[in-house]
């Protein structure tokens, strides 16, 4: 689990401008609170903490805690665990580097919380894993979602490795920041077995698409349409995903070169009707599995933040509203 407080500023891109002098690109700390629980691991993307106007190269997380390890998985993740009765707050040091050679050295806390009891399966308590990348990492939906559905009566408990803490008492979730449907992919069953979910609300895609992509749109569906073969096969019956298309994204040619279509946005929109097909499909077929449709709900214009590709204030109440008005549809199948 990952609690951590993001600043709402962003780096200024300087690079296009000809009139300011170019300096090797800083690297910014946007987090330092990792929040684990005892007797737990805990695995964490280096992009949820530090981010750069240009690649960020190498990064290391270490402690000198000797009861606390922490492993490097490749590709900016890491996994920390501890031993069993190990709790209180932590240290642990980062050092960052990016493709100016540029280094940062940082601190986070690494808070592990004595072990409690959470609602286990049960008929009257609805059991959602919020899975995706960065917005679903961003609590502002997932605050959404369980206002509307506490608000009509339901007991609700949001499951995951990740913590966030928010103005809702449920902390968790499963969204990693810079995840892609294969990083999804490969901790898919340990996710499931360990929580157990009722209800999946799953978004991703975006990274495989919004800032560079080598493949065409039904590629990049597949791979996604076998993650749903590995959800529910991994899953206990009954459970549902409320699949969501992405949002849309501002127009943008960041494809491979040589490319029929190199246009995000263009390819965006491919991805989505790929994906309504293969909902539509797996649905005909009696999966439990419904379309959230964000990118029929979210307008560009209207719900976007500055880069063209997350979501702003308004456009996460939006993507709330739809996973609200999905499970609202699984529960009246389940009546």
């Amino acid at each position: 689990m990952c609690h951590i407080l993001i600043s709402c500023s962003q780096p200024t891109d300087l690079q296009n401008d000809p009139d300011v002098e170019e300096f090797p690109a800083p690297i910014f700390q946007i987090a330092d609170i990792l929040v684990g629980n005892q007797g737990q691991t805990l695995e964490v993307h280096i992009s949820d903490y530090f981010e750069s106007n240009v690649p960020i190269v190498n990064s290391a997380l270490y402690s000198e805690e000797t009861q606390i390890t922490v492993d490097s998985l490749g590709d900016g993740y890491f996994r920390l665990s501890q031993t069993e009765d190990l709790f209180g707050e932590f240290p642990i040091q980062a050092i960052i580097t990016n493709s100016d050679d540029v280094t940062l050295d940082a601190e986070l806390k690494y808070q592990i919380e004595e072990s409690s009891e959470l609602p286990g399966p049960s008929d009257e308590v609805l059991i959602i894993m919020p899975l995706g990348d960065s917005m679903t990492n961003d609590s502002r939906s997932r605050v959404k979602l369980w206002n509307l559905l506490s608000d009509d009566g339901h007991k609700l408990n949001y499951v995951g490795n990740q913590n966030q803490r928010s103005s809702i008492p449920d902390p968790d979730h499963e969204g990693v920041g810079g995840i892609k449907i294969q990083g999804i992919m490969d901790k898919a069953v340990s996710l499931m077995n360990t929580h157990k979910p009722n209800y999946i609300a799953l978004m991703v895609g975006t990274n495989d698409i919004a800032w560079y992509f080598d493949e065409p749109a039904q590629i990049i569906a597949d791979r996604w349409n076998d993650l749903i073969d590995r959800i529910f096969d991994s899953s206990e019956p009954g459970t549902y995903i409320l699949a969501a298309t992405i949002p849309p994204v501002t127009s943008k040619d960041v494809g491979k070169a040589g490319m029929a279509t190199r246009d995000r946005a263009i390819i965006v929109q491919h991805y989505n009707t790929e994906l309504r097909a293969i909902i539509k499909d797996r649905k005909a077929n009696g999966d439990h599995i419904i379309l959230a449709d964000m990118e029929a709900a979210l307008v560009p214009g209207q719900h976007l933040s500055s880069d063209g590709v997350h979501l702003n204030e308004a456009g996460y109440a939006v993507m709330g509203t739809v996973y609200y008005n999905a499970m609202n549809e699984a529960l009246k199948e389940q009546e």
